[in-house]
């Protein structure tokens, strides 16, 4: 039950950005963001996600410091994340920075080749999605709209049966701090 109003929030969450992407620019703050202590923070918000699914996750190279906009970055790497629980019954998730790429790494059931062009449209579920009913269509749509807008590029990888491989590019552009 705990875990459901969990998903409940953080789906009010993801809307409420959503609804907020008219006027991003108006809400950064812009400030130097330690990536291990970031993603500490998050993994720790889906901590009895790994408790009651037999996960493991790996943490590898995360002393990085990025200048963005905490919040909006926090976001990214919430549904990121989110997605890998979601989509990885048993297996590992890995969260790694090697030469300024953060990749998120799942051994999850992978999403299927047609679908890969498909999944940063607003509304696209993909087999995946429409299997498991679990799916908004917003999430990936709203990470590649943030990215964008945070001067970070975001790809993905994926193979069925093997899993997906999100990654985020930090070594664009970062934002000025005022």
């Amino acid at each position: 039950l705990q875990q459901e109003l969990f998903k409940i929030s953080q789906y009010v969450d993801l809307v409420l950005h959503y609804l907020r992407m008219d006027t991003f620019h108006q809400d950064l703050q812009i400030e130097s963001v330690k990536i291990q202590d970031l993603v500490n923070q998050v993994v720790k918000k889906y901590a009895s996600f790994f408790i009651h699914k037999p996960l493991t996750l790996e943490l590898e190279g995360l002393d990085y410091v990025y200048v963005t906009d905490r919040k909006w970055l926090e976001l990214i790497l919430e549904q990121l994340l989110s997605n890998a629980i979601k989509y990885t019954p048993q297996g590992t998730i890995k969260i790694s920075i090697q030469e300024g790429i953060l990749t998120i790494a799942d051994t999850g059931i992978g999403i299927q080749a047609q679908d890969i062009p498909r999944v940063f449209e607003r509304g696209f579920t993909g087999f995946n999605g429409r299997v498991s009913q679990q799916s908004s269509g917003l999430g990936l749509y709203l990470c590649k709209a943030i990215a964008a807008n945070l001067g970070i590029g975001l790809s993905l990888e994926s193979q069925v049966g093997q899993g997906t491989q999100v990654q985020l590019d930090l070594n664009q552009a970062q934002l000025a701090q005022d």
